[in-house]
């Protein structure tokens, strides 16, 4: 591990050369808050929603998911578990839920601890799931998610965290692998802050734990599944506040298997890489600059069967305001695969405007995304796009497609008929980048052949719905209709639907 954080000093010299005025960086979902004086307002909250996905009620200043990064407010459940604050002692009156949350062990020394959970269950409904790339792919399961929390903080800089995981699937057609996991350890590290002067201070985490990065699109928390992405190694942290921020980490994805007390790191893949931020990096713009790197084993791609190791160089700009919002990324990927040089990138485009004095707080929003092809398979080079940890819910919920040789433009309208409900629509068109490459399919990465013609592959019309019904209790819907152009009808491709409908209850 001391050999792999050797490398990732080397890279960090030269990432924070590029980067001297950026700082902490917010996993700020790509949406105006509805107030910018409301940033802790203690109702729902725009960080209860994992990164990237638009919240029923947003927030001014969402917590972030980097050790010793900024808490949420103040007794608000976070979709990030470890990023709430329980620290205020509850008063004698409060519901049990709020008890449990800050167990008083010390008050003098700020020694308590915190316990919690979560119960979710997920109905969701596929016609197609893989859009013909394979017989009998419709699948109906229900998925149902068990958490429990310890969170023991001695004093303010010292904590400890465990989390708890049990996980399972009902009714499927076939088995999704990260819907099934009996008890397990599903997060469990320690927090080290070493203040340094007055404000600036450096984490030191270790342990296994979720690690979404800035937006949370190339590195994601997989929400979609009852089993998010989780890593185990080692991240270390330094934050001068409001100013910048070094996050730097060497880890192996966890491995799930099906047992109880059997995940382990996955000895096949390493992750390791340095991000650095700020909320006001170029002209008062939020800028981040990243290099990572994850190894695989084996991978296979249309481009053949081989070792991975895929190194990633990126930059993102970002604002909100209560009108406007955006946020462009761009990466390039650089390596090799099965002995041929990765020459590969990807550009991410989220905006949006929104009236918020108006009836239902609309806001027209647009997203497009470009993710390169292999433009000759035979060539000795890899262009194919593959991402670390994607968000596939970044197409849409249903997932019916991998980031690779995909680009897509999708217009929406977002509408608040309360202020705790959230309902967005839109069409988005889907297109291949590149000819020559297939057209990749889910999780999996699995492709269509080739084919000559258009580059359209077709259009998902979604739907999505959110009530925040309580600050512990939120239900989402989802729907998405996928159109296959006639050009991918011709070559094995089909009509798609998904539906879904989750609740989610966190104490």
């Amino acid at each position: 591990m001391s050999r792999r954080f050797s490398r990732i000093a080397g890279r960090l010299t030269c990432t924070a050369t590029l980067s001297l005025a950026l700082a902490t960086p917010a996993l700020a979902q790509s949406v105006a808050p509805d107030d910018a004086a409301k940033t802790s307002s203690g109702g729902p909250q725009g960080s209860a929603s994992p990164p990237g996905i638009r919240p029923a009620k947003s927030q001014g200043a969402p917590a972030e998911a980097i050790p010793g990064g900024r808490k949420g407010p103040p007794g608000v459940p976070q979709a990030i578990r470890w990023t709430e604050d329980w620290s205020k002692t509850p008063a004698p009156d409060a519901p049990i839920f709020d008890k449990i949350r800050h167990i008083p062990l010390d008050d003098d020394n700020g020694v308590y601890l915190s316990l919690g959970g979560e119960a979710r269950v997920y109905y969701t409904n596929w016609h197609h799931s893989t859009l013909g790339l394979r017989a009998n792919d419709s699948n109906d399961p229900v998925q149902t998610r068990l958490r429990l929390i310890g969170d023991l903080h001695l004093g303010p800089n010292v904590r400890a965290y465990l989390e708890l995981g049990d996980n399972r699937e009902y009714g499927e057609q076939f088995a999704t692998a990260p819907n099934r996991d009996k008890l397990d350890i599903y997060q469990a590290f320690m927090d080290v802050t070493i203040p340094l002067g007055e404000t600036s201070k450096i984490t030191f985490r270790p342990g296994r734990f979720e690690m979404p990065l800035g937006n949370g699109k190339l590195v994601g928390v997989r929400e979609g599944l009852n089993m998010r992405f989780t890593y185990q190694g080692l991240r270390a942290t330094y934050i001068l506040p409001g100013k910048l921020s070094v996050d730097a980490f060497a880890l192996r994805p966890v491995a799930i298997t099906p047992d109880s007390f059997d995940d382990t790191g996955d000895s096949s893949k390493s992750f390791e890489g340095v991000y650095v931020s700020s909320p006001k990096g170029i002209g008062g713009i939020g800028t981040d600059v990243y290099w990572y790197e994850m190894d695989r084993q084996t991978a296979a791609l249309r481009e053949g069967t081989g070792e991975d190791r895929r190194t990633n160089w990126g930059t993102r700009l970002w604002k909100r305001t209560p009108k406007v919002d955006f946020d462009l990324e761009g990466t390039l990927q650089r390596g090799s695969f099965a002995n041929q040089d990765i020459r590969a990138w990807g550009l991410m485009l989220e905006a949006g405007y929104s009236w918020p004095s108006l009836p239902m707080k609309p806001r027209l929003g647009l997203r497009a995304n470009a993710f390169s092809g292999d433009d000759d398979l035979s060539d000795g080079k890899a262009g194919t796009f593959v991402a670390a940890s994607p968000r596939l819910p970044l197409i849409s919920e249903a997932a019916f497609f991998n980031f690779s040789n995909l680009v897509d433009l999708y217009p929406s309208v977002t509408l608040k008929p309360v202020d705790n409900v959230t309902l967005m629509a839109g069409p988005d068109f889907l297109w291949r980048q590149s000819k020559a490459d297939g057209v990749y399919i889910g999780p999996a990465g699995s492709s269509f052949a080739p084919y000559d013609g258009s580059r359209y592959i077709g259009t998902d019309f979604n739907l999505e719905a959110s009530w925040q019904m309580t600050k512990r209790l939120s239900f989402r819907l989802y729907e998405t209709y996928f159109a296959a152009g006639s050009t991918f009808e011709q070559h094995g491709g089909k009509n798609g639907n998904y539906f879904g409908i989750m609740s989610n209850y966190r104490f």
